[in-house]
C-alpha cells in the first residue's frame, strides 16, 4: 500500500503539471471503489480549476476553485498517472479527470480498494475523512514529547499504535519496521514500556525515515509509480523490511520476521529490544 513518502512523491509531480488547470470533464468506469463514488463527483468537478495539490496523511488532497476539495486514496494498488494527450484507456482505469487543454489525469486500481470523492466545503477539516487523521510526523507539532505523551498512556504493541491513522496519518507497515529498526526498539514492545531516551530516539527515526523516502521519492515492489509513470528508488535503501533471513546492517544477524495483526513485521533479534 502506498504510504506518506508515496503520496508525497505524487503531490509534488501534479504540482508541477495540473496546478492552475480547468476540469472540462471527468469519466467513471461505474466500478465501485472502496466506498461508492457519490453520484454528484463528476459534477462537482467538472468546471472547477485546481489551485493547490496538498497531501494530508494517506491522502492527496486537491484543493479546487470555485470552493472544493478533491480526495484520492490510493488504496492497496491504486496509481495516479498524468498523461499529456488523450490515451486509449487501460483495463484498470476507474476515473479520467480531462483538462481543459486535453491533457488528462487517469486513475487506475486493479483491486479497487482506493477512494475517489469531493467536498464542497470550505476548510479541509470538514471533510470527515480528514478530521479524523491524526497527527502528521513531519508537522511542527510531532516531537518527542508529543509522541511520549501518546505513548505513556497505551498499553497496546508499538507497531499496532504507529499503524494507527487516528493516532499518526500517513505511517505504514514499510516504514514502521524501517523506524523502529533505526531506533532500536522491538515491534512488540508495550507502548508504555518504553524509556524516555527511545521516544525520542523514535520520533526523530521516523521523520528521518519518511524524509529519507521521499528524496528517493517513495518505494516501489510492485504497484507503485508517480504521475510520470517513474519508479521510486527507496527500496534500494530499506534495512529490514522484506529482508527476512539477510544479515542486519549493524550486527550481521539474521533478520527475522513475526506476524502483527495479519501484518509482516520484520526486524533484528540483537538489536531491537
Amino acid at each position: 500500500m502506498p504510504e506518506m513518502p508515496e503520496i508525497e512523491t505524487i503531490a509534488r509531480q501534479l504540482r508541477k503539471t495540473i496546478v492552475g488547470k480547468r476540469i472540462a470533464e471527468v469519466r467513471l468506469s461505474g466500478l465501485p471503489l472502496r466506498k461508492p463514488i457519490v453520484h454528484d463527483f463528476c459534477a462537482r468537478l467538472r468546471g472547477r480549476t485546481i489551485r493547490k495539490i496538498r497531501r494530508r496523511g494517506k491522502y492527496l488532497v486537491a484543493e479546487l476553485e470555485p470552493k472544493a476539495f478533491w480526495l484520492t486514496h490510493l488504496g492497496m494498488s491504486g496509481r495516479v498517472l498524468y498523461h499529456a494527450t488523450e490515451l486509449g484507456r487501460a483495463r484498470h482505469t476507474h476515473a479520467v479527470i480531462q483538462f481543459s487543454d486535453a491533457t488528462e489525469l487517469e486513475y487506475r486500481d486493479p483491486r479497487r480498494f482506493g477512494m475517489l470523492a469531493a467536498y464542497e466545503v470550505l476548510r479541509p477539516a470538514q471533510i470527515p475523512e480528514l478530521r479524523a487523521l491524526g497527527k502528521d510526523p513531519l508537522s511542527a507539532g510531532f516531537s518527542s514529547k508529543w509522541l511520549g505523551t501518546v505513548l505513556k498512556q497505551s498499553r497496546r504493541e508499538i507497531k499496532s499504535l504507529l499503524l494507527d491513522q487516528r493516532k499518526i496519518a500517513g505511517l505504514g507497515n514499510i516504514y514502521v519496521c524501517e523506524s523502529l529498526f533505526l531506533a532500536r526498539i522491538h515491534p512488540a514492545r508495550r507502548c508504555f514500556t518504553l524509556s524516555t531516551g527511545e521516544m525520542a530516539r523514535l520520533a526523530r527515526a521516523i521523520r528521518r525515515v519518511l524524509r529519507t523516502a521521499i528524496r528517493n521519492n517513495g518505494t516501489s515492489f510492485s504497484d507503485f509509480m508517480g504521475p510520470d509513470g517513474s519508479r521510486g528508488g527507496n527500496q534500494g535503501f530499506l534495512t529490514v523490511f522484506q529482508r527476512e533471513g539477510a544479515a542486519c546492517v549493524r550486527c550481521g544477524a539474521p533478520i527475522r520476521r513475526i506476524r502483527q495483526a495479519n501484518r509482516s513485521s520484520f526486524y533484528c533479534p540483537t538489536c531491537q529490544s
